[in-house]
Parts: structure tokens; sequence; C-alpha cells
């Protein structure tokens, strides 16, 4: 059974690595793909592209973890097995820094915490994942399909869970010491036990479909427009926004550090370029006052 599990998440890695890699001059880009294991149990793939002339960098990981005593960010409240024979963590993660301002940050990620029983399979288990998207030059159409398209996948699985995944969302990508959100949403779920195995992983691959299918729409749409060095300016500050997040509030941050996982796929999510300025100009407090516009409204449909 992980096995099979496992190789249905690497198959969302491999479609996403195929088509965030087509977008790339593979040999004007400095490209890795690393397998690794740890020493605690499992492993992983971890995937990153670097200077390329459409992304400053993303990432797009798997992992596979397996211990004995579950990090205290991985708890769930509705499992209903003990923890005695272990546990399997795996899931597939994913952020795209592109370098055209006019293209959003994005992040997804989808996971799968099982509990063991003594044959080493899995007993018991919850998933959880998301994504959401943090524009630099907020553009109304891409938001508002953004969303839409988030509804219509989790319509098919359950009417009520975008009204309650996308505020999740908005919950979630807060960033308290700024009173901000990091970016105009999209969905969060945690501790989702309604479901069979087989059922589990299939919301978890129509999920990331949707990810795939609605970030590929903004791509195209956006990649060839002009941008200006003041906008990459502007996009470069924001971004610190996302380091400020991953590092202090995120959870999927602190598990991995918990989980004592692989420092460098943990924070391959960080973008490549950024920057911090004390003095901000009068241009970019104009775009930043449009910016915040944007990203403090609730854009669920």
């Amino acid at each position: 059974m992980i096995k099979k599990t496992e190789k249905r998440f690497l198959n969302i890695q491999s479609d996403i690595i195929d088509n965030f890699s087509s977008l790339e001059d593979k040999e004007h880009a400095d490209i890795s793909f690393d397998e690794w294991t740890r020493d605690e149990g499992g492993g992983g793939i971890t995937y990153v592209i670097e200077n390329g002339k459409f992304f400053d960098n993303c990432a797009v990981n798997f992992s596979s973890i397996s211990g004995e005593k579950l990090p205290k960010t991985a708890l769930a409240n509705n499992l209903k097995k003990e923890v005695k024979f272990g546990f399997r963590a795996m899931g597939v993660s994913v952020i795209s820094h592109p370098n055209n301002p006019n293209v959003p940050t994005s992040h997804m990620n989808v996971r799968l915490f099982g509990i063991l029983d003594k044959n080493k399979d899995i007993c018991d288990w919850w998933i959880g994942g998301g994504y959401d998207l943090t524009p630099y030059i907020p553009i109304e159409e891409d938001i508002l399909s953004w969303h839409a398209e988030a509804k219509e996948c989790l319509s098919l699985i359950n009417p009520d869970f975008y009204s309650i995944f996308s505020e999740n969302c908005n919950n979630y990508f807060k960033i308290p010491h700024r009173n901000e959100k990091r970016g105009v949403g999209g969905i969060f779920f945690d501790n989702i036990t309604d479901f069979s195995l087989e059922d589990s992983v299939k919301m978890l691959e129509s999920v990331a479909n949707a990810y795939l299918n609605s970030y590929k729409n903004i791509i195209e749409k956006r990649k060839n427009l002009h941008f200006d060095e003041l906008q990459k300016d502007f996009q470069l500050i924001r971004r610190g926004r996302y380091v400020e997040f991953n590092l202090i509030y995120d959870r999927g941050t602190l598990f991995g550090l918990q989980s004592k996982g692989r420092i460098e796929s943990i924070l391959a999510s960080l973008p490549s370029k950024t920057k911090w300025a004390y003095k901000k100009t009068d241009s970019y407090k104009k775009m930043e006052k449009e910016l915040l516009r944007a990203i403090n409204k609730d854009w669920n449909v």
C-alpha cells in the first residue's frame, strides 16, 4: 500500500516538473535533481530550477519519511489509533518564483500522514494541503479565475469544501507582524479524515491538477508582458514578506525541521533573489498601496 501511494505522489511531482521545465531554456538555467535519504527513515526527490529565463527559482519536492513519534506540528485531532508502531508522512510541495513580476509567485502542497500498524502498513490517516497565489502586480482577472477553478475542483468532492478551505487559506497565510495577508488566497485544508485511503489520494491528485492548470493559464497570459526595473525592484522587496512568513509561521517549515528533514529541501521554498529596504520611494509606496488593496481583499467566490 505504501509503495503504491508513493507512486501516485511521484506522478504528481513528475507532471509538475514536466510542465515547469518546459518553460525554461535548460542550457541557460541551473537545474538540480537530487534523490536523498534520511537516517531516521525514508527520503525523497528534490527538483530545483535556479537562474532561469522564466524562473528566478522554483522547487518541486517529493518526500516520504517515517519515524516513531509524530512531530507536534503533525498531530491530527481525529486520529482513531495511537502511534504505537510509527508513522509515514508523504507529499509533494511546490514553490514557484518567476522572474517576471507580472507572473505571481505560487505555492502548492499535498500531503498524507499515516499511522502504521505492527506490519508497518498504514492503518489510519489524514490528509492536508492546498495552494495559494502571491501576486506583485495584481490582475483581477487572474485572481478571480484562480478562485473559480478551485471552487470548481472542490465542488466535485464536497460542495461545502471551497467556502471552508478558502476561508482557511485567508486565515492561515497571514503575516501578523505586518498586519497583511501573504497573497490573494486560494485553498488550505488540514486533518481531513472523511474518506478512504484511495479517495483521500484521489482528492489530493485533483487539488494538484487544479493548481497546475490554474497556474499554467496565468503563466501563458502574463509571461511575455514587459516589466521595468522599478517593478522588478518592487517584486524583490515584497518577496521579503514571503521569507518572513516561511521562516516564522509556516507549519510545513516547522514540520520539516522538527522531523529532522533535509535542510536544503526545506529551504528550497525561499526565493533566491530578494531584498529588504528601509527607505521606500514614492513609486514603491504607490505600488504597495495598490497591492495591499488586492491582497487584503476577500476574493472568495
